[in-house]
């Protein structure tokens, strides 16, 4: 468990108590089924003189703040706040962090005896499922500053959504593969085979088992879709395509944001870099 100082969320244990919670009640979960999984998703630390009163602290804790303070869940956590065991972890720091951690304690046992507040709306999550299909090929035409600075601006790049897959908190969003090409004048389809894939990964020696067999193009609404530096091609139907696999399910994709996105890799500067490193390794 990290810990980095001494307020009730100072450690790592609490934080992901509180934010496994509120994940599941933006996911529809009850208060009760909520409470219920972490429960057992946590039956590991029942017992652990340190972990499971942080596990009722951070819990009770978190449920009072939404109004959603489970008789259950209070009774635990007053329990351990009467308890000193918990306090042994302390005893090795200095007398002013336990001095302060004996503080925070406090306060939570006085607030959780206090009335808890109204209960606070949760907001679901709104999940987007891009609405692309399998075999899809989409020319992109580059518009931002990368592209000017290496002199490809206005130019054309393709690529194909070959699967799906998840994307936190649960978007189904598309992988694709872009072609080694970028041109003045987009490309028919039946040329596309001629020019291969780009190679995912930077290291062009890894053999194709070992490099991901596309890149995770972030799509979490349709308003985040450059629709203007867009041109559908069509669709090339192949046994290549692999349908979504469940969000349980894991590949080592490296994920692209769009232009506009938050993510700190952006499409156009992914495709021109790499498309650069096989040009010059030819």
């Amino acid at each position: 468990m990290g810990t980095c100082g001494t307020g009730l969320y100072s450690n790592d244990s609490a934080c992901d108590i509180r934010g496994d919670y509120i994940d599941k009640l933006k996911r529809g979960k009850t208060n009760d089924e909520a409470t219920q999984e972490l429960i057992n998703s946590n039956r590991d630390i029942m017992g652990d003189v340190e972990e499971e009163p942080l596990f009722w602290f951070a819990l009770a804790d978190t449920q009072w703040n939404y109004g959603r303070l489970l008789p259950k869940v209070k009774e635990k956590a007053l329990y351990f706040l009467s308890q000193d065991k918990e306090l042994q972890r302390w005893k090795e720091s200095d007398e002013r962090q336990l001095t302060s951690w004996i503080k925070t304690l406090d306060t939570l046992k006085e607030k959780l005896e206090s009335p808890q507040p109204p209960e606070k709306k949760v907001y679901k999550y709104r999940l987007y499922r891009c609405k692309w299909h399998l075999g899809d090929v989409y020319a992109y035409r580059f518009s931002g500053n990368y592209s000017k600075e290496k002199g490809f601006y206005e130019k054309y790049t393709v690529f194909r959504k070959v699967s799906e897959y998840s994307w936190w908190p649960g978007h189904i969003v598309p992988v694709v593969q872009v072609y080694k090409w970028i041109g003045d004048n987009v490309p028919s389809l039946d040329k596309l085979s001629s020019f291969g894939i780009l190679p995912t990964s930077y290291d062009l020696d890894l053999s194709p088992e070992e490099s991901p067999d596309g890149i995770l193009l972030i799509s979490e609404s349709d308003k985040a879709i450059p629709k203007n530096n867009l041109m559908f091609l069509g669709n090339l139907p192949g046994n290549d395509l692999i349908p979504f696999r469940g969000h349980d399910y894991w590949l080592n994709y490296i994920p692209v944001g769009w232009e506009a996105s938050k993510y700190n890799e952006k499409f156009e500067h992914y495709v021109i870099d790499m498309y650069l490193a096989c040009c010059n390794n030819k």
